[in-house]
């Protein structure tokens, strides 16, 4: 007899959404596949099982024998308790049996594969929270998105400090870059962005994946920078070729951490822009053999980590990947059709 699904609490995981939509929905039907998926989700703690509860075997307090009868109600009072002992014994042998185990699991399953596909597709502006109790579903709150909440005065001052901080430090950049190679700018300014890279590369996977808990402030910063690194990797922007080619490295490590592929088409549509100003230069001869280039080693560690996220099984030999030079190195136009095929 299979061992009975004990209590648990359920707390699912924001940024494993998308790794649960993608599972496939005929594995469920199976008893294989759902241990499966339940063993996943205990790996992942988002079930977390409960200690035991103790069984109480104890039946109704019968009276002792007496020669008085009983009275009729007397009589329908012992008759109900005892029945009431005996349906609770049958609930607890039959929810021990393995078809009541297997049913749990895949309730657990389903109700976990529901979560993903409302939060991401149905919950855009609020976020279900779900009940940390044993097996209820009940009692879920609404949590309204931070953007319909007021704004205060020092909301509006850090938003101000803020904007004002990125928009100077897009101007040092800029004038940085636009100095005379001898001069120490050009590696300052490279060295902030290799500092924003480890930052993003630290980051646990799809960290900004739910934009719904991600304030307006945040998202509008992203935007910014987001704009501002597409402009650096045009071979023209004025930045040098290693702060061009961190500037591809920081945008895709930043797509690929929002996971959704709208802002991953927006890394391929710059990577085949930016390639093609390259080829037109490259006819006269305007530029080195490095532009237009990706570190390898940084794009295979980011299609990795989305391979991973998403629970892929293929054979790494039918996977597609970009030709790596002497120098470590990898063209954008090959990494942005290696990323596209994927």
């Amino acid at each position: 007899m299979a061992t009975m699904v004990p209590p648990v609490k359920l707390k699912w995981l924001e940024h494993l959404n998308s790794s649960w939509i993608t599972e496939d929905s005929e594995s469920i039907a199976t008893r294989e596949g759902v241990a499966v998926l339940y063993s996943k989700l205990v790996s992942n703690k988002e079930v977390v099982p409960l200690p035991q509860q103790v069984l109480c075997l104890k039946g109704p307090q019968l009276p002792d024998f007496e020669r008085e009868s009983l009275s009729s109600d007397e009589q329908d009072h012992y008759l109900d308790a005892l029945l009431s002992s005996q349906l609770a014994l049958a609930k607890m042998v039959c929810s021990d049996s393995p078809f009541a185990g297997a049913l749990r699991k895949r309730l657990l399953v389903l109700q976990r594969v529901f979560y993903a596909l409302s939060n991401k597709y149905h919950d855009k502006g609020k976020v279900k929270q779900q009940q940390h109790s044993p097996e209820s579903s009940s009692g879920s709150a609404d949590v309204h998105s931070v953007s319909e909440r007021p704004r205060s005065s020092t909301d509006a001052l850090i938003e101000m400090g803020v904007r004002t901080g990125l928009s100077l430090l897009f101007a040092l950049l800029r004038q940085s870059w636009m100095m005379p190679v001898s001069g120490p700018g050009l590696s300052l300014c490279n060295d902030v962005i290799h500092t924003a890279i480890e930052v993003v590369s630290s980051l646990p996977p799809l960290s900004l994946a739910n934009e719904s808990k991600i304030p307006p402030m945040g998202l509008d910063c992203l935007s910014q920078v987001t704009t501002f690194l597409k402009g650096v990797t045009i071979p023209n922007s004025g930045a040098d070729t290693l702060g061009r080619r961190l500037a591809s490295e920081l945008l895709l490590g930043l797509a690929a951490q929002r996971g959704s592929l709208r802002y991953l088409l927006e890394w391929i549509e710059m990577a085949l822009g930016a390639s093609a100003v390259v080829n037109s230069m490259e006819k006269s001869k305007l530029l080195s053999s490095q532009e237009g280039m990706i570190s390898f080693d940084c794009f295979m560690t980011i299609l990795m980590q989305m391979r991973r996220s998403l629970g892929s099984s293929a054979d790494r030999s039918q996977w597609r990947e970009p030709t790596r030079t002497s120098d470590g190195l990898c063209s954008l136009y090959e990494a942005a059709l290696c990323l596209f095929e994927e």
